[in-house]
C-alpha cells in the first residue's frame, strides 16, 4: 500500500518542476483557487473540499451529498542573485516555473457528517545557478548550486458539524524530496579540478495531523480555530553532505544530521456574511523555530495575516485579497555564531545556504480571481497572485562569495474546476 501511495504521489509531483515557490516562508498561501483569490484564507470562510487542509471542521458547511474539485496552479518566481565578488554579473535561476496540483473530494455521510479526502501540493523552494557558470570560473561565486525541496500531503478528514458549531481532523501523510548539490574548485597541479558535492534526490514521508473547530454566534458569523501538527522528515545524506563539504562536522550542522521538520502552526479566523459580500480575515503563526532543521538554519517564526472580501452571485463571484508574513529568513552577521546553544557555524555560510538555495523572502501576496457558475453542478474558477520583488542584502564573505544581494518575486494563475451532485 505505502509504494502505491508513493507512486501516485511521484506521478503528481512529476508535473512540473518546482521552482523557488516559497510564499509564507515555504507553504503555499492557499490550495484552491477560492482560498487563492481571497488572500489565502480558509480558517473560517468555507472554500470547498480543500477545507481539508485550512480547517477539516469546515467540510460540515457542505451543501451538497458530493463535491469534487481538481485545481491546478502555475506557479512562476523571479529569483535573481548579485555578488560582490563579480559585481558586473547578475543571476537569475533557471529553476523559475512549477504547475502544482491540488485534488480534494467531499462525501455527505449524514446530515451531520462529512468525509473529504484530497492529496495537494503544498510547499517547496529552490534555485538553479549552473547555467553560465563553469567549475573552473565560478563567475558568481555561487558553486553552481542547485536545491530542490518538494513537498505533497494526502489527507482524509472527517467532520461533525451543525449550524451552530463544528469539529474536524485530518490525517496527514506527506511525502518530500530534497536534493543539494553543488560544485568547488580545487588546483592540482595548477590544474583547476571539478569536485561534485550531492547525493541526488532523498524522499522521506511523514505523519501528522490537522484539528480545526467552527462557531456560528449568528448565522451570518463564522469564527474558526485551526492546529496542524509538526511533519518530521528526514533526508538522507543532503543538508548534512551540503555543510560537511564547508568543513562543518561535529557539533556543526552536519551534526544535525538530515532533518527538515515541516513546522506546527496554529491559527483563528473570521468570516463575516452581508448580503451578497462576505469579508473573512485568518492570522496564523507558523513555528519555524522550533522545526528541526529550520531551526537549525536559525529561521524565526512567522505571523501571517490574510484578508479577503468576495461578492457573490448565483451564478458568479469575484473577489480579491491580501497576505502579508514578514520574511523568517534571518540575515546572520558576517563570522558570527548561529544559535550558539545549538549550533556551532559560521554565519555567512547559513546566509549562502538561506539566501541562495533557498530565498523564502517573499512577504507581501496581492490576489484576485472569480468564479462561474457552467451548469447545474458544474462551475470553473480562476485566481491570481503576485507577490512583489523585495530585495535583501547578506555577508557570505568567509565563504568566498562575498555580500550577496537576493531579490525575489512571484506570480501564479489558479484554475479550478469542480463539480457538486
Amino acid at each position: 500500500m505505502k509504494e502505491t501511495v508513493k507512486l501516485v504521489v511521484v506521478a503528481a509531483l512529476a508535473l512540473g518542476s518546482t521552482s523557488a515557490f516559497a510564499t509564507n516562508g515555504d507553504h503555499m498561501i492557499g490550495f484552491s483557487a477560492k482560498s487563492r483569490a481571497l488572500g489565502g484564507t480558509g480558517i473560517a470562510n468555507f472554500n470547498g473540499a480543500d477545507a481539508a487542509l485550512t480547517n477539516p471542521s469546515l467540510l460540515a458547511k457542505s451543501k451538497t451529498i458530493n463535491s469534487f474539485t481538481f485545481a491546478g496552479t502555475m506557479f512562476t518566481s523571479d529569483v535573481k542573485v548579485k555578488s560582490t565578488a563579480n559585481p558586473g554579473v547578475d543571476r537569475t535561476s533557471d529553476e523559475d516555473m512549477s504547475m502544482i496540483p491540488a485534488i480534494a473530494i467531499s462525501h455527505r455521510i449524514s446530515d451531520t457528517v462529512v468525509f473529504g479526502i484530497g492529496m495537494y501540493g503544498t510547499a517547496g523552494m529552490g534555485t538553479d545557478w549552473r547555467d553560465g557558470d563553469t567549475p573552473a570560473t565560478n563567475n558568481i561565486g555561487l558553486y553552481n548550486m542547485r536545491s530542490s525541496l518538494m513537498l505533497m500531503q494526502f489527507a482524509p478528514s472527517l467532520a461533525y458539524g451543525n449550524d451552530i458549531f463544528g469539529v474536524g481532523l485530518t490525517a496527514i501523510m506527506q511525502y518530500g524530496a530534497l536534493s543539494i548539490d553543488y560544485d568547488t574548485v580545487q588546483m592540482v597541479g595548477g590544474v583547476p579540478v571539478n569536485n561534485h558535492i550531492g547525493n541526488g534526490t532523498s524522499n522521506d514521508f511523514g505523519y501528522g495531523f490537522q484539528i480545526g473547530g467552527y462557531y456560528n454566534p449568528i448565522e451570518s458569523l463564522t469564527i474558526g480555530a485551526v492546529y496542524k501538527s509538526a511533519i518530521e522528515m528526514e533526508y538522507k545524506d543532503q543538508i548534512s553532505s551540503a555543510a560537511a563539504a564547508f568543513g562543518y562536522d561535529g557539533s556543526g550542522l552536519a551534526a544535525k544530521s538530515d532533518f527538515l521538520e515541516q513546522p506546527a502552526e496554529y491559527g483563528i479566523g473570521v468570516s463575516y456574511n452581508m448580503n451578497n459580500i462576505t469579508y473573512t480575515m485568518d492570522i496564523k503563526e507558523i513555528k519555524w523555530s522550533d522545526a528541526k532543521g529550520y531551526k537549525s538554519f536559525a529561521w524565526d517564526d512567522q505571523t501571517v495575516y490574510a484578508l479577503g472580501v468576495k461578492y457573490s452571485t448565483d451564478t458568479f463571484w469575484v473577489g480579491a485579497g491580501f497576505n502579508y508574513g514578514e520574511n523568517p529568513v534571518p540575515n546572520n552577521k558576517s563570522g558570527a555564531s548561529v544559535n550558539p546553544s545549538t549550533v556551532n557555524t559560521d554565519g555567512d555560510t547559513m546566509n549562502l545556504f538561506n539566501y541562495a538555495m533557498f530565498p523564502a523572502t517573499v512577504e507581501s501576496h496581492y490576489t484576485i480571481g472569480g468564479g462561474y457558475t457552467i451548469s447545474d453542478g458544474m462551475s470553473i474558477d480562476l485566481a491570481l497572485s503576485y507577490a512583489p520583488e523585495v530585495t535583501d542584502t547578506v555577508s557570505a564573505t568567509t565563504v568566498g562569495v562575498g555580500n550577496i544581494t537576493t531579490k525575489h518575486s512571484q506570480f501564479a494563475t489558479t484554475v479550478a474546476i469542480n463539480f457538486d451532485f
